[in-house]
């Protein structure tokens, strides 16, 4: 026959708060006091911890919090400025025979040495730039011509910085 657990002969299990209760009422009156004395220096000092760090991250907060305000309201301007492009109707394409000397323009603003012709429906482009001022002006003539570079090609740049380069780029309808 197998013994229950609650059996007489065997012990008791006991949950740890009953065993942790039964040692400290073990202990002397002396000792008692003294480690009720040191839970209550370990429970203040942690209160103490936790409220230094509330004042602080209230602080902090404080703090950031004028930046915080400043950002938001830069966002609503920027929102509203993206609702009044969006209502504002797409400038006229520049019509195909007339982007050569447009490019040519854009090009010569920035430094850069280009020809550029028309092949069919596409603009063919080749001259010698820095490596900055041609991306600022790929970068343009998509926002502002509508040209999307279909294919780039570069050259190493050469001692005095500039880059030789052959574009074509396809007009885009939209």
């Amino acid at each position: 026959m197998n013994a229950s657990p609650s059996s007489p002969s065997s012990p008791p299990a006991a949950s740890p708060t009953a065993r942790m209760f039964a040692w400290y009422a073990a202990r002397a009156p002396r000792e008692r006091r003294l480690l009720l004395l040191a839970a209550m220096v370990l429970v203040g000092g942690g209160l103490v911890a936790v409220a230094e760090h509330l004042a602080d991250e209230r602080e902090r907060l404080a703090r950031s919090l004028p930046a915080a305000r400043l950002a938001y309201l830069g966002m609503e301007q920027d929102s509203l400025g993206l609702a009044t492009l969006r209502e504002r109707p797409p400038a006229a394409a520049t019509p195909l025979e007339a982007l050569p000397d447009s490019i040519r323009a854009a090009a010569n603003a920035r430094a850069i040495e280009a020809e550029a012709r028309v092949a069919g429906d596409r603009i063919e482009v080749s001259g010698h730039a820095t490596l900055p001022a041609l991306i600022d002006w790929l970068a343009a003539l998509h926002a502002e011509q509508r040209l999307r570079p279909g294919r780039l090609e570069l050259q190493s740049a050469s001692a005095d910085g500039r880059a030789r380069f052959e574009a074509v780029f396809e007009v885009d309808s939209k």
